[in-house]
């Protein structure tokens, strides 16, 4: 099967156009280049990073099921938008997650890609939702362990959550999982744990999928530091949206690592050259 490959927003200007009209609607209209590019393909791939607007996706996806009856459909949302939004959190709270999934299942793609999904609930909500995680498909973690080397060497789940997300047995080593305290309604952290046997060890990557402000991963470095001053500590996520900048990260981490996959925030590239 051949297939087209279009990228929102890379493609955007090139195998399509995003038409503003002046009470606010848009419309997609393919380019020349982009039908041109449908021609002989039997399926396609939209895939959208960061998170895409709904309706340019919708329209977009309208536009090429216009072309040809493709015999598949493939939408790519490396970093699944809402799901951390899994429930509701305190009463008048929307549900974020099943608002999001509502509107992409009615678009009727085939298949829905996404890397590293914070919450299992995802799947039940897009039940053609493929989940690809970092130790048994892409492998990401495995290059970065064999950089850091295994002397001395334990993993850290930051919480339950990830503890349950990553089967870190898989690699051979020891594995701790610390446990934090938040505020349902704020987010507002308030304390984090460990256990002491961490002073046994030189070296620690802690594992985890969405680092947003990095307070959490902060948080848990100074407490580890407290046990284990001299620790150096490195930090892999999945999704790196760093939406506070590298900073105070820098002061806890000698190294910090994201996926081939991550969540790209506007101003990750002046960010990473600092």
């Amino acid at each position: 099967m051949k297939r087209l490959t279009i990228n929102i927003p890379d493609d955007r200007d090139k195998l399509y156009q995003v038409i503003k009209y002046t009470a606010g609607e848009i419309q997609v209209r393919l380019t020349e280049e982009g039908i041109s590019a449908c021609t002989g393909k039997d399926t396609y791939v939209i895939q959208a990073n960061p998170i895409p607007d709904i309706i340019e996706l919708a329209q977009l996806k309208n536009a090429l099921d216009g072309m040809y009856n493709f015999y598949h459909t493939t939408l790519e949302l490396m970093y699944l938008p809402y799901a951390r939004a899994d429930r509701r959190f305190v009463s008048g709270d929307s549900f974020g997650l099943h608002v999001f999934a509502s509107l992409i299942n009615s678009l009727g793609f085939d298949s829905v890609y996404t890397f590293d999904v914070h919450s299992r609930i995802s799947q039940v909500l897009i039940p053609n939702l493929v989940n690809l995680d970092p130790i048994h498909h892409y492998d990401q973690l495995g290059p970065i362990i064999d950089v850091l080397g295994r002397d001395n060497l334990c993993l850290i789940a930051p919480d339950k959550g990830a503890q349950s997300r990553y089967d870190l047995g898989y690699f051979n080593l020891p594995v701790f999982v610390a446990n934090k305290l938040r505020d349902s309604r704020t987010g507002a952290l308030s304390g984090f744990g460990i256990s002491d046997d961490i002073k046994e060890y030189k070296r620690a990557l802690i594992v985890d999928d969405i680092c947003d402000g990095g307070g959490t991963f902060i948080g848990l470095a100074e407490l580890i530091h407290g046990i284990n001053p001299g620790m150096e500590l490195s930090l892999y996520v999945s999704h790196g949206i760093f939406s506070k900048g590298f900073v105070e990260l820098d002061k806890q981490f000698v190294n910090t690592f994201v996926s081939d996959f991550s969540f790209k925030h506007p101003d990750f590239d002046s960010w990473s050259k600092l």
